[in-house]
């Protein structure tokens, strides 16, 4: 390839934005098949207990309904999980772990008949005394919510001499952090529709984010082999990591009804189904220690994380190693003890949600960094510039990169363009007693790929049609965060093939290859990859039919705007059609499957030292707000964001992943928390459960880095979770800096900032 690039790095609107912003894209619960039949569960209600009876007979006999599912009536296991041993079963009993755990499944003609007839199931439960506090839960006499106790995993980081590192410190600020249950609040519900054929199989119709990983459950469930489940992913109106654990329960409740009734079987959760029956992020318990010496150079750290992982595992084991790994933040420091737990509790399962840990650990690292320059009199900026990482120098797990360390490109970024100190100036210059201004900073990094959670593997497929046209199909998943439009300009860029041109599938796992489920910020570094090497292949049968048709080597062919042409010469060209369709008649490949695979985790699993994730998203965020100490309300009047994204591949969709992402983190870190009273969820609706509205937008400006990594497509690495972290930090430290308070407890809500004022 030879550059500029055509494709590559141009902003480019969505491929299926018209269809998005007409109306015209079907979500699931838009989709109709007659005979369709409604399901609802009926859920326990209580946070703990013990079910001594059931009974559904005054369910069975209500107005439309067809089936009343209870465990007995299901042909599999009756458990799903993320990891084995699977420790979530879909419908519970005797023992009842959360409020949201539901007990049977009520099928009827109509939603309306189906709710009606779930309130006339009556359950009889023991109620135990609920287990909420993660720290009790950990209690030697603690009731065991599980058979193999209470903690669900935990892994310990060790690298150099922690001790040795504290007795050469010269200064330590040492503090606990707490963050709460965050939601992942999509617009569009957890949602399936189960449809039988006629040959025997079944068709699963999901708002999912691991089609694959639910085909599996739905199989084992229902007793079908896979090969006999499909599922399909029709458009998805937002994830985050949420459409994993209750999707899989519905899939294979709706599933089995279907089956057993040979008629289609739909699923729609209510918001409050979805606040119940769904995972969350995991609030968390963070102390840290760090030691410095006078000029600010930080020799050692010590962290203690204890993650509540509510009732079931989920992605638990996961979170535990992203926070375990990423808690040392951007920095090289050669001393590290980290121990991390997770628990359970009895709660709604906490699980994978954008950022997978890194948001809470990155809000107490770099509230301790603010802590650091403060007590050392230092700047802020010149205490993470003479700490922050750079190429050939080792990360908490000792690993070394000899390329894409932007870290210190995003610092001096956000420095010029934020106008660093002057800016610290201006915003305390004033003397209104009732507004005050504050600006915070905050460095963070993000591993990109599976890494240490597991095998990290991606097939894709390209094929050209003789037209010259272009279909791509990818087991990766669009979630609305714009992959199809990265991968279709992937394809483009290596064929000269027109954007509009290229149809990029959406999953069907008949029709693409298991890539495993869409997270970590995979999908553009290691499933792009995929489509590249896919596509490469192609672009040879091409070039070598092109050169056959033009008599010249291959070598000295380029293709580009739908044509094929002599490098040296570009007006002796051929359409592509042409090409292909000479391509197809003599027998030259016009499609590939290849597999992208990242290369292996390889680490000491006592110390988690070794060679962990492909790559990292290095960022810096600069935050300006402005708080009433009237209201508690905080106003944000400027954002920097900059991250080191290897490559952009479509800036305007890295853009939107900026924003988007900054946004969630201003409601973890202002707005949004989960309430609870005795196990039971008292804001289980958008009235009361805040998530920032438009009023509440960010005024994000994005400053890119590119320091592009060899493996991904171009050089680019993943960007859709780490501004999260990055913004919610920026955000604390602005505030506090506004007000002189250190705030140790997210979210700050206003109601939290007039208590610390007043405190």
């Amino acid at each position: 390839m030879t550059a500029p690039f055509r494709t590559i790095g141009q902003p480019v609107g969505k491929i299926d934005g018209v269809e998005l912003v007409t109306g015209r894209a079907r979500y699931t619960a838009d989709l109709q098949f007659p005979g369709s039949l409604q399901a609802v569960a009926r859920r326990a209600g209580v946070a703990a207990g013990l079910l001594r009876h059931l009974n559904v007979e005054e369910a069975r006999r209500s107005p439309g309904v067809v089936l009343v599912l209870t465990p007995a009536d299901l042909p599999g296991p009756n458990l799903i999980g993320i990891l084995p041993p699977f420790d979530q079963p879909l419908l519970a009993g005797p023992e009842i772990r959360h409020e949201g755990d539901s007990l049977a499944l009520v099928v009827a003609e109509t939603q309306e008949e189906a709710e009606a007839a779930a309130s006339r199931i009556v359950a009889e439960i023991e109620p135990f005394i609920p287990l909420l506090d993660p720290e009790e839960a950990l209690h030697a006499d603690a009731r065991k919510i599980h058979a193999n106790g209470n903690l669900t995993f935990a892994k310990q980081l060790l690298k150099g001499d922690v001790e040795a590192g504290f007795a050469q410190a010269e200064v330590i600020v040492e503090d606990t952090y707490r963050t709460s249950v965050q939601d992942h609040a999509y617009l569009e519900p957890e949602a399936v529709l189960a449809v039988p054929e006629s040959d025997g199989r079944l068709t699963v119709y999901a708002s999912c984010q691991s089609p694959f990983h639910l085909r599996g459950h739905i199989a084992v469930n229902t007793g079908l082999p896979a090969s006999r489940v499909k599922v399909v992913q029709p458009f998805v109106g937002g994830s985050f990591g949420g459409k994993d654990d209750a999707v899989t329960e519905m899939g294979s409740l709706a599933g089995a009804a279907a089956l057993k009734l040979g008629r289609p079987v739909r699923i729609v959760h209510s918001r409050r189904d979805s606040f119940l029956g769904s995972h969350a992020r995991h609030a968390a318990i963070i102390h840290l220690k760090t030691g410095a010496m006078r000029d600010g150079t930080i020799i050692a750290r010590q962290a203690e994380i204890l993650l509540d992982g509510g009732a079931y595992a989920s992605e638990s084991p996961f979170v535990v190693m992203k926070a375990l790994i990423h808690v040392a933040g951007p920095y090289k420091i050669p001393h590290l003890r980290v121990d991390c737990r997770a628990v359970y509790t009895n709660k709604r399962q906490a699980g994978a949600m954008r950022g997978f840990g890194v948001p809470q650990v990155t809000f107490a690292s770099e509230s301790q960094i603010d802590a650091l320059a403060r007590k050392l009199g230092l700047d802020r900026w010149e205490l993470r510039r003479h700490n922050a990482l750079t190429v050939g120098e080792a990360n908490a797990t000792s690993q070394v990169f000899h390329e894409s360390v932007g870290l210190v490109q995003t610092l001096e970024r956000v420095k010029e363009e934020g106008d660093w100190p002057a800016c610290l100036k201006r915003a305390h210059a004033g003397d209104n007693p009732r507004f005050k201004r504050g600006v915070g900073l905050a460095a963070m990094m993000q591993g990109i790929s599976n890494g240490a959670e597991g095998i990290d593997v991606v097939g894709a497929s390209v094929q050209v049609s003789q037209d010259g046209s272009v279909l791509v199909g990818l087991g990766l998943t669009e979630l609305g965060q714009g992959s199809r439009t990265a991968m279709a300009q992937i394809a483009a860029e290596i064929l000269g093939v027109s954007l509009e041109k290229i149809s990029v599938r959406q999953v069907d796992t008949d029709t693409v290859h298991d890539s495993g489920p869409t997270v970590a910020s995979r999908t553009t570094t290691v499933g792009g990859k995929a489509v590249w090497m896919a596509a490469q292949t192609v672009r040879t049968s091409l070039l070598e039919m092109a050169g056959l048709m033009l008599k010249a080597p291959a070598e000295a062919i380029e293709l580009g705007l739908d044509h094929a042409y002599l490098r040296e010469n570009p007006q002796a060209q051929i359409p592509l059609a042409q090409v292909a369709t000479a391509a197809y008649w003599t027998g030259f490949p016009l499609m590939n499957l290849a597999f992208s695979r990242a290369p292996d985790a390889q680490y000491d699993h006592e110390t988690h030292q070794g060679q962990i994730y492909i790559a990292y998203n290095y960022g810096t965020h600069l935050m300006e707000v402005e708080v009433d100490t009237w209201t508690g309300k905080v106003r944000v009047l400027r954002h920097l964001a900059s991250h080191d994204v290897g490559k952009a591949i479509n800036p305007l969709g890295v853009e939107g992943q900026v924003e988007g992402a900054s946004l969630m983190g201003l409601g973890f870190a202002h707005l949004e928390e989960v309430l609870e009273e005795n196990g039971k969820i008292r804001n289980a609706n958008f009235a009361d459960y805040q998530i920032p509205s438009f009023a509440e937008r960010l005024p994000t400006r994005f400053l890119p880095v590119e320091e592009a990594t060899s493996n991904g497509p171009f050089g680019a690495k993943g960007i859709g979770e780490p501004p999260l972290a990055g913004a919610a930090a920026a955000f604390t430290n602005a505030v506090s800096d506004a007000l002189g308070i250190s705030f140790r407890r997210l979210p700050i809500t206003p109601q939290r900032i007039l208590e610390a004022l007043e405190g």
